[in-house]
């Protein structure tokens, strides 16, 4: 399992966590010293963040600064920094930036009076006020740091090593690991830093149980009929209905493929019915025979099952969701249509009021709100979220999963969506 990717917290001059037996300390500002019972403490040397100087980066004409917009959008981004269709936030080194009007030494435009910067999320744009003119072409001088996901393991002789990951933006995976490497810790490295603390560090808990079930009796209870096709080889609709991370078809597909290893004789049709940027109030309200017909997409195909994928539903409180689902649910169950609801994945932290990458349970009241609203209902729930939340104790920030740096998750993460709904049905 691979999993994310964010700013890094204040840092402490001491910091250890455990990973079995094996404590982790860190001796500022980028050594860490290994214990394994009673053998002979080990040091091993972790490289500084990658740091990339950048010269003379054309933009052809700079927008106007856009206060009223998502953060992530309210100006140019810096070409470098660019993750997806955002930014990679918290990873320009501060005070580099310089905006001009020509390559080499031209002089500075000022940063205030000519154009505005958001140094943490790397954008910036025009003021009304600006000597930059309007559809002219710009030059911006800057630094910045790429993300990194390090490994420390044990070797196959006992020695402890460092295994460096490849810099990349958004989507960090960890580095490959040689035969008879055995995982201590992760290294997390997401933005300008001058020296490691607790929350770059990544513990890898051995032999950990999943969050969710590999397989489990749920689909006998609570989709007998969805089973009961895929056992026989008859038919089977299965709608995915969601925001952009259905409408990117990853999860879905991965989804039907191994019900189809699991379940041979398995002939499943997948709808998907998706909206990006909106939430599911937009996609039930939306006018009949416009570009989303909830009738026409999602009821009238008759489907077997409905998967209900909503991060976007994200603002409901756990009163919200009974309420709202509760329609829903109504409205599925009125063609014959079993359902599933599929508990969403992680988004950036400061977006649910969290400081850490590193939590084992959800804080969003939606999430609690869907969990509840499942078990009263006789819902089946695919409980992605539990995986997402699991990811940090396998030596995963959860951020590096994510392809645009805020929500999109990557094919690691939808693969833990697929799991979470496989753990619904048994092994046979």
């Amino acid at each position: 399992m691979s999993l994310i990717a964010l700013s890094l917290c204040s840092l402490s001059l001491i910091s250890a966590v455990e990973s079995g037996n094996i404590q982790v300390t860190v001796s500022p500002p980028w050594t860490l010293v290994l214990k394994d019972g009673a053998a002979a403490p080990q040091q091993v040397t972790v490289d500084p963040p990658d740091v990339v100087v950048v010269r003379d980066e054309q933009h052809d004409s700079l927008p106007l600064w856009n206060p009223q917009g998502g953060a992530y959008a309210r100006g140019a981004g810096f070409n470098q920094l660019v993750t997806a269709e955002c930014s990679a936030a918290g990873t320009l080194v501060p005070g580099t930036v310089r905006i001009k009007p020509g390559t080499g030494d031209a002089p500075a435009f000022t940063e205030g009076k000519d154009y505005v910067l958001d140094p943490f999320w790397g954008r910036f744009g025009r003021m009304e006020t600006s000597a930059i003119p309007e559809g002219k072409p710009v030059y911006a001088d800057y630094s910045y740091v790429k993300q990194r996901l390090d490994s420390v393991v044990m070797d196959a002789s006992g020695k402890a090593v460092v295994r460096r990951g490849t810099p990349a933006m958004g989507v960090v995976p960890p580095p490959a690991l040689q035969a008879g490497d055995r995982p201590v810790v992760n290294l997390w490295i997401a933005g300008p830093v001058d020296a490691f603390g607790d929350e770059n560090l990544f513990p890898v808990t051995p032999d950990l149980k999943p969050a969710v079930p590999l397989s489990s009796d749920a689909a006998e209870k609570l989709l007998p009929n969805t089973l009961r096709k895929l056992r026989s080889g008859e038919k089977l609709t299965l709608v995915a209905w969601g925001d952009s991370v259905t409408n990117m078809g990853v999860y879905q597909v991965q989804f039907v493929a191994r019900l189809k290893e699991r379940f041979p004789k398995a002939d499943i049709h997948l709808i998907t019915a998706a909206w990006g940027g909106r939430g599911s109030r937009n996609y039930l309200e939306a006018p009949a025979g416009g570009e989303k017909d909830f009738v026409r997409d999602v009821l009238d195909p008759k489907p077997d099952v409905v998967v209900m994928e909503w991060v976007n539903d994200a603002y409901l409180d756990e009163a919200g969701v009974q309420t709202h689902y509760g329609g829903i649910l109504s409205r599925l169950r009125g063609v014959g249509a079993e359902a599933i609801i599929l508990t969403p994945h992680l988004v950036r932290p400061d977006w649910m009021d969290m400081k850490t990458l590193k939590f084992d349970e959800d804080p969003r009241p939606y999430v609690k709100g869907l969990r509840r609203f499942a078990a009263e209902n006789s819902v089946a729930l695919a409980d992605g979220s539990k995986l997402w939340c699991q990811a940090w104790r396998h030596g995963i920030p959860y951020m590096s999963m994510l392809e645009n740096s805020i929500n999109h998750p990557d094919v690691r993460g939808h693969a833990l969506f697929a799991d979470a709904l496989m753990g619904l049905f048994p092994e046979h």
